[in-house]
C-alpha cells in the first residue's frame, strides 16, 4: 500500500542489531496523522525495539525515522514536548502515592496542576487509589498509572506498548473506550503495541503488521480484511469430515484446512468457494452447508506472519533492552536512579 501523505510517523530502512541477533531488518512503515494505529507482530518481531529507537531511548543502527514532522533524533526535544509514552513497565516510586508520583513526575520539566492530575486519574480509573502507594498496586492499576502519565500533558502523538498489560476484561474494555475519548476529543494519533487482536479490530482504524524485523503489510482495517485470504466453515455429511479434508487440502487454493465444533473450518485465496464445493461434491462427498465467516484481523495476522502465538492468549513481546517507560520525562527507578 502507498504511505499516506500526511504522516505522524514515518520510519525507512530501520536496522537495530543486538550482537549478532538482527532486531529490526529494513523497516519502513507510515503511521497517518490523526489515526488510532496498531502495531502488531509475533513475540521478538521487533516492536518494542521500534519503539525505543523512536522515542530516542536506543540508538538505530541505520535508517530514516521522523515524528510529528521533524527528524529522529534530532528533533527529539521538540518532538517529545507533544509525545506521550508508555514502553514496557511503567517505573514509578513504590513508597509515593499514584497522585504524589504523577504530579511529581509530571512536573519535573513542565507545569502541571493538582487538577489536572486529578483529572487523569479519574479517566483511567484510578481515583480511589490515588492515595495508595504505588508499591501495593496491581499491575493493571500500574499500568493504568503509566497511561495517565502518558497523556498528562495532553500529548498530540501517544505511543503505547501493550497499554491493557495486567488488565481483567472490564479494564480492557475501559481502556478502549478511553483512547477513543482521547482520540475524539483531542485528535491525538494514537500508535499502540498489542497482542490482543480482536481489541485491535475494535479499536484501530489502521495497523502495521510486522515479522522478522520487517513490515509484511501495512494499512486500513477495511482494506487489509477485505483483501486477505477468506474463511469458509464446511459442513459434510457424517462420516466424511476426514476424506474432505485429504481433498481439500491436495487443492492449490485451499491455505489451510482444521476440524472446527461443527465441520471443517478452510482458509482459502479469493474466489475459491465454487471450485471447493465442485471438488468434494464431485468425489462423492456430500456437502451440507458451505457458509462464510466475516474475515478478522487474527486470521489476517495469522495467515501473513505463519504463527498463532499472538492471537490474544500469547506472552509479551520479548523486551527489547530494558526501557521501563518512554517519554520526555521517563519517571526514574526507586533510589534515584533516571
Amino acid at each position: 500500500m502507498t504511505s499516506p501523505e500526511s504522516t505522524a510517523i514515518r520510519v525507512r530502512g530501520l536496522r537495530k542489531a543486538f550482537g549478532r541477533k538482527e532486531a529490526l531488518a529494513g523497516l519502513d512503515f507510515a503511521v497517518p496523522d490523526g489515526a488510532v494505529a496498531g502495531f502488531l507482530g509475533p513475540n521478538g518481531a521487533g516492536k518494542t525495539t521500534t519503539l525505543r529507537l523512536l522515542l530516542g531511548l536506543a540508538p538505530a543502527d541505520t535508517g530514516e525515522m521522523e515524528m510529528l514532522g521533524e527528524p529522529m533524533p534530532g528533533g527529539r526535544v521538540p518532538v517529545l514536548e507533544r509525545t506521550g509514552a508508555l514502553v514496557e513497565k511503567p517505573s514509578f516510586l513504590d513508597h509515593f502515592s499514584g497522585f504524589d508520583n504523577l504530579w511529581w513526575f509530571g512536573s519535573l520539566n513542565r507545569p502541571v496542576t493538582r487538577e489536572r492530575v486529578g483529572e487523569v486519574l479519574g479517566r483511567v480509573g484510578l481515583t480511589e487509589a490515588a492515595g495508595q502507594s504505588f508499591g501495593t498496586y496491581s499491575t493493571g492499576m500500574k499500568q493504568r498509572l503509566g497511561v495517565a502519565y502518558a497523556i498528562l500533558h495532553r500529548p498530540r502523538l501517544l505511543i503505547l506498548d501493550e497499554p491493557t498489560n495486567g488488565m481483567d476484561p472490564q479494564g480492557r474494555v475501559q481502556m478502549r473506550d478511553l483512547l477513543r475519548e482521547i482520540h475524539a476529543a483531542e485528535g491525538s494519533t494514537i500508535f499502540l503495541s498489542s497482542h490482543l487482536l480482536d481489541e485491535v479490530q475494535r479499536l484501530c482504524d489502521y495497523v502495521v503488521i510486522v515479522d522478522h524485523g520487517k513490515t509484511v503489510r501495512e494499512g486500513y482495517v477495511g482494506e487489509i480484511l477485505q483483501s486477505g485470504q477468506e474463511t469458509w466453515e464446511v459442513r459434510v455429511a457424517d462420516g466424511q469430515q476426514e476424506r474432505a479434508a485429504g481433498l481439500l487440502l491436495a487443492q492449490p487454493g485451499v491455505l489451510s484446512c482444521r476440524s472446527g465444533p461443527r465441520g471443517l473450518e478452510i482458509r482459502l485465496q479469493p474466489g475459491q468457494s465454487a471450485e471447493v464445493n465442485r471438488v468434494l461434491v464431485g468425489a462423492g462427498v456430500p456437502v451440507v452447508a458451505l457458509i462464510p465467516h466475516e474475515a478478522s484481523l487474527e486470521e489476517t495476522f495469522i495467515a501473513l506472519t505463519d504463527t498463532e502465538g499472538e492471537t490474544g492468549h500469547g506472552n509479551r513481546p520479548v523486551p527489547g533492552a530494558g526501557v521501563d517507560s518512554g517519554a520526555k520525562a521517563r519517571p526514574p527507578e526507586p533510589g534515584g536512579r533516571s
